[in-house]
């Protein structure tokens, strides 16, 4: 399935799970067609890395985090690898993420 760039107000809309971040700004959204699975890229304002994170749905419907990679040396590779790892979760067949035991729910 294609991962699409949606805006930052249609990523908000879906209610992603993510803390206030201060040493950050995300600068991509993306979603996969159904939005099981939704992801931003971000660079870190004091290190000037990046980073990815993305979220799946659990059996509630809410967004948790599923993955993460940072110190990422740019803005590409930070694509690369969240489009790389969604694709890889969206092969899986997984629809529902359940969150690991222990995970703290919104």
């Amino acid at each position: 399935m294609p991962i699409l760039p949606i805006s930052r107000s249609t990523f908000d809309q879906l209610h992603p799970n993510r803390p206030p971040a201060w040493t950050q700004e995300e600068v991509e959204w993306l979603a996969e067609r159904s939005r099981a699975l939704i992801g931003y890229i971000a660079r870190n304002l004091q290190s000037d890395s990046w980073s990815m994170v993305i979220e799946g749905r659990d059996e509630r419907g809410e967004f948790h985090l599923v993955d993460s990679e940072d110190h990422l040396p740019s803005q590409r590779d930070a694509r690369a690898s969240l489009e790389k790892r969604m694709n890889q979760l969206l092969a899986t067949g997984v629809k529902v993420f359940p969150r690991r035991a222990g995970a703290a729910a919104r």
